[in-house]
C-alpha cells in the first residue's frame, strides 16, 4: 500500500488547518500529496475589508480567533522544526502560562518545571492558516492548487463498500476529472461530498446534537504603546446565562465574546450586535472591561454575531462493516464539538497525522478504515463525550437560571461548583490553575484534575480564606443583572424600535 501511495499519492481537499495539517504529516512520511482548493489564497493583510472584517468566501470564520493548546503546539514544534518560529514572525501570539498565573505571594505562583510545556499559540485564524500554508509550500512532495473547485467524487457506484477512485472538478471554466487512490476530505463542517454515494446506499452513521450556544464578537487593536492587561486565570469569566470572554489574537489584536443561549429571549437578540449595547455589558463585567479601555485599545470592527454550534461524529464503519473505501475525512468532517472548548485545531491536526500513519503503514482498503475510525475512537472519543456532557449540563444551568426549569437544591450545588471551579480558584491559586489547563490544554486527559480530592481541597480553600486573592477573583466575577442587562438594550432600543430577535 506505501509504495502505491508514494507512486500515485494523496489527494486533499481544502487547504484549511485541517488540510494543511494532512499534506504536511504524508509528506513527513514520504508520501506526496496535492491539495486542491477552492478559493484563491492571497495574503491576509489584502483580507482584511474597510470594516475590519478578515474575508475568505470559503472560510466566513476566518476572521474568529483559533487556539493551538499546548499538546499541539509541543506536537507541532517535534514535528516540524521551524513552523512555529514562522507563525510566531507571522504575529501569531505566544501565551506562557506564566503570564496567566494568579498574582500571588505564594511560592505556587513562582514559574515550575513543565510550564514551558503549557504555552498557547493564539491568532485569527487566517494568520495561523497562512502561516501553515507558507510553511507547506516550501516542501517537497507538497503541491497546493489554488481556484479549483471540486465538484463530486468518483465511485465505482456498485455496492457497499463503495470505491471511491477520483474526483470532478472545475478549474478556468472547463470540468476535468481527477483519479487517485485517496481522497482526504478537509472541507469543513459543511462538507457535501458523501452525499451522491450515501444516495447510492452506503450507510453512514451520523451523530448530531446541537448546541445552542450563540456568540456575538467585536475585534479590538491596542492602541500605539499600550498592551494587554495581565492575564490572570481563565480568559474568561462564566455565567450560567451567559460568558464574557477575551480571546487574544496575532499581533496586538484580540477579540471580545459574549457568549449567550439560543433560548434566551433577553440576550439572543439583533439588539446585542448594536456596539453600544454590546459594550455597555462589557464594561460591566470588571475582567472583561480592562481590555475595552478606550485609552486601551480601539474597535476594528462591527459586532459579528455566529451560532449553528454543534456535536458531530460520523462513522464510515458502523458496527464494522466497511461502506466506502478511499475516503478519509478528517478534521470538522469527521468529529467536532463547540468551539467554546477549543477543540477543533487539535483534533483535525491530531487526527490527521493518525491518518498519515495508518495509511503509512499499509493494510487491505478495508483495514485502513476499520483503523482510522478505532483510532478516532480510541484517542478522542472519551474526551468528545466528556465535552458533550458539559455542554448539556451548561444547558441545564442556563435553563434554571432564566425560569425554564425548577430551581433546585442539585441546580444551585451546580451552579456553586461551575462558578467556584471557573472564576474563583483558578484566580486565586496557582497550581490549581496549573491542573485545570493541564486538563483544557490537551496535556492530560480533560477530567484529570477532577479526579484528585488534593484539587477539590485547593477549590474549596480558594472559595473561603479570605486575602486579596479572593477579593479580585469575586471583583472579575461580578455582572450585571438581567434587569440591568435589559435596561442597557432599552436604552439603546425604544420599545417601537427594538430589533427583531435573530435566528441561528
Amino acid at each position: 500500500m506505501e509504495a502505491q501511495l508514494q507512486a500515485r499519492g494523496i489527494v486533499v481537499i481544502g487547504a484549511s488547518i485541517a488540510g494543511l495539517s494532512a499534506a504536511l504529516a504524508f509528506n513527513r512520511r514520504g508520501i506526496p500529496v496535492t491539495i486542491l482548493e477552492r478559493d484563491v489564497l492571497v495574503d491576509v493583510k489584502d483580507q482584511i475589508a474597510p470594516n475590519g472584517i478578515i474575508q475568505r468566501r470559503g472560510v466566513p470564520h476566518s476572521m474568529q480567533p483559533h487556539f493551538f493548546l499546548s499538546g499541539l503546539r509541543n506536537a507541532l514544534s517535534h514535528w516540524y522544526p521551524g513552523l512555529i518560529e514562522q507563525m510566531v514572525d507571522a504575529g501569531v501570539k505566544e501565551i506562557p502560562v506564566k503570564q496567566c498565573l494568579p498574582r500571588t505571594r505564594n511560592s505556587d505562583a513562582i514559574p515550575k518545571p513543565g510550564d514551558e510545556d503549557l504555552t498557547v499559540l493564539a491568532s485569527r485564524r487566517a494568520v495561523l492558516e497562512q502561516a501553515m500554508r507558507k510553511y507547506a509550500e516550501r516542501q517537497q512532495g507538497i503541491t497546493l492548487r489554488t481556484s479549483v473547485k471540486v465538484l463530486r467524487l468518483l465511485s465505482d457506484g456498485k455496492q457497499a463498500p463503495f470505491q471511491v477512485n477520483g474526483l470532478e472538478y472545475e478549474e478556468g471554466g472547463q470540468t476535468h476529472t481527477l483519479s487517485t487512490d485517496v481522497i482526504v476530505d478537509a472541507s469543513g463542517r459543511m462538507t457535501r461530498f458523501l452525499d451522491s454515494i450515501i444516495e447510492e446506499g452506503a450507510h453512514v452513521d451520523d451523530f448530531h446534537y446541537k448546541s445552542n450556544s450563540a456568540y456575538f464578537t467585536r475585534h479590538y487593536r491596542l492602541r500605539t504603546g499600550q498592551d494587554f492587561p495581565s492575564f490572570v486565570g481563565m480568559p474568561g469569566v462564566l455565567f450560567d446565562d451567559l460568558v464574557a470572554t477575551t480571546f487574544a489574537a496575532d499581533d496586538a489584536n484580540f477579540v471580545m465574546s459574549i457568549v449567550v443561549n439560543q433560548d434566551d429571549s433577553l440576550l439572543y437578540d439583533r439588539a446585542l450586535s448594536k456596539p453600544a449595547v454590546f459594550e455597555d455589558i462589557l464594561r460591566r463585567i470588571p475582567k472583561a472591561a480592562r481590555w475595552i479601555e478606550p485609552e486601551r485599545a480601539e474597535p476594528t470592527s462591527p459586532v459579528v454575531s455566529w451560532a449553528n454550534m454543534d456535536f458531530f461524529w460520523r462513522k464510515l464503519a458502523p458496527d464494522g462493516r466497511v461502506q466506502v473505501l478511499g475516503y478519509f475525512p478528517v478534521g470538522d468532517s469527521v468529529i467536532r464539538s463547540n468551539p467554546k472548548f477549543g477543540r477543533g485545531c487539535t483534533w483535525s491536526v491530531l487526527g490527521s497525522d493518525m491518518l498519515a500513519d495508518i495509511l503509512a503503514r499499509g493494510g487491505s482498503p478495508e483495514e485502513l478504515v476499520i483503523n482510522y475510525q478505532n483510532a478516532l475512537e480510541e484517542r478522542f472519543r472519551s474526551e468528545w463525550a466528556m465535552m458533550l456532557t458539559v455542554d448539556k449540563e451548561d444547558q441545564a444551568r442556563f435553563e434554571t437560571r432564566v425560569g425554564l426549569a425548577p430551581n433546585t437544591i442539585r441546580s444551585r450545588a451546580a451552579s456553586a461548583v461551575a462558578h467556584w471551579t471557573s472564576n474563583i480558584a483558578p484566580t486565586v491559586d496557582p497550581t490549581f490553575y496549573r491542573e485545570l489547563v493541564k486538563a483544557y490544554y490537551g496535556i492530560t486527559s480533560p477530567a484529570a484534575w477532577a479526579t484528585k480530592p488534593s484539587n477539590w481541597l485547593r477549590v474549596l480553600r480558594a472559595n473561603v480564606v479570605p486575602g486579596a486573592s479572593l477579593r479580585l477573583a469575586r471583583k472579575y466575577s461580578e455582572r450585571p443583572s438581567r434587569d440591568e442587562i435589559a435596561s442597557i438594550i432599552a436604552s439603546h432600543c425604544p420599545p417601537e424600535k427594538s430589533p427583531a430577535p435573530i435566528h441561528a
